[in-house]
């Protein structure tokens, strides 16, 4: 890893705005992310976490700069990406790419696997021919032959759509690849090959990735560092090996108890934190600690105050006042 960090997110926040409607005349904000601060580097992977819609997707797509934040700074490899336009934004694009959750989605169908995969390409100086070639070159990196080039995506099953999925990805030669949770919508078999498929592509072509996943021992397996989002908030970040031995935050405590620990004795020793209550609406926040409201060892102060995420050594961070 270099001392510059490849991406650089400072306190950055993303609002959506919604609408009125008829049964609501006034306008109302969702606070998606909520001043979330991050270093990726070089050649690394950063696992992210979190139940659904505590805005993992989002904060992806604001580092693509897919959004333009609603507060904060982004950095990509020295250069503040924050506010440029779409046109300034260009010559980053084909560095950072992005995986999609569903493969068939992601995927246009009445495109061939070829066409799909040479989409990236049209703006480069390639000919015909070259193009070809890296179509071809793109489809044996990812486990699967030339001859599948002619054919539509309908016609493969679901972990070979997301190999497609990959080499586009890949056609234009990134460094950083947001991976959203790529593996969610396989079959476990085929989850494990795919998430080797990435490791094994990472040393070869020196990629950096952020990986979104609910599978916590998947992130395990794949990730140098991991970071846990709660309702917007980044409440714990630390490297992988720390997080999983040593967790500090409540929630951090809840979500590692619900994995599935396959020796008997260990898992009958285990004890399941059971966290009561809902997530609250990102529209109406608690105030304070965000995880307050259903926190098994809440504090009057955590009503009153928002913990700051702060270094407790070794490059582990939480945003916790017990801490």
């Amino acid at each position: 890893m270099t001392a510059q960090p490849l991406i650089r997110a400072e306190r950055v926040s993303m609002q959506f705005v919604i609408g009125a409607s008829i049964l609501n005349a006034r306008k109302r904000v969702l606070t998606a992310v909520d001043q979330v601060s991050l270093d990726i580097h070089r050649g690394e992977t950063f696992g992210l976490v979190g139940e659904s819609g505590c805005g993992k997707t989002t904060l992806g797509r604001l580092l693509l700069r897919l959004y333009k934040p609603t507060s904060g700074t982004i950095h990509y490899d020295g250069h503040d990406i924050t506010t440029l336009t779409p046109q300034q934004m260009m010559p980053f694009r084909r560095r950072m790419q992005m995986i999609f959750q569903d493969p068939y989605a992601s995927l246009d169908p009445r495109m061939t696997v070829s066409t799909i995969i040479a989409e990236p390409l049209r703006r480069t100086e390639m000919d015909r021919a070259q193009v070809d070639a890296r179509v071809r070159e793109l489809l044996s990196l990812v486990g699967l032959d030339e001859n599948h080039a002619r054919r539509y995506p309908h016609e493969f099953s679901g972990g070979q759509r997301q190999r497609i999925g990959i080499a586009r990805a890949l056609a234009a030669g990134p460094e950083f690849i947001v991976c959203d949770e790529p593996i969610s919508a396989l079959d476990v078999s085929i989850q494990a090959q795919v998430v080797n498929m990435l490791e094994e592509l990472q040393q070869r072509l020196g990629l950096t990735y952020l990986f979104v996943s609910h599978d916590l021992s998947m992130v395990r397996h794949i990730s140098h560092r991991v970071g846990v989002m709660y309702l917007g908030h980044m409440v714990e970040m630390a490297p992988v090996n720390e997080l999983f031995t040593n967790m500090a935050h409540p929630y951090t405590q809840a979500l590692m108890s619900a994995v599935p620990i396959a020796d008997p004795d260990a898992s009958a020793a285990s004890r399941r934190i059971i966290l009561e209550g809902d997530v609250p609406n990102p529209m109406n926040p608690p105030s304070g600690c965000p995880f307050r409201t259903r926190c098994p060892v809440v504090m009057p102060v955590c009503a009153e105050v928002k913990p700051e995420l702060k270094d407790i050594g070794g490059g582990h961070w939480v945003a916790c006042h017990r801490v």
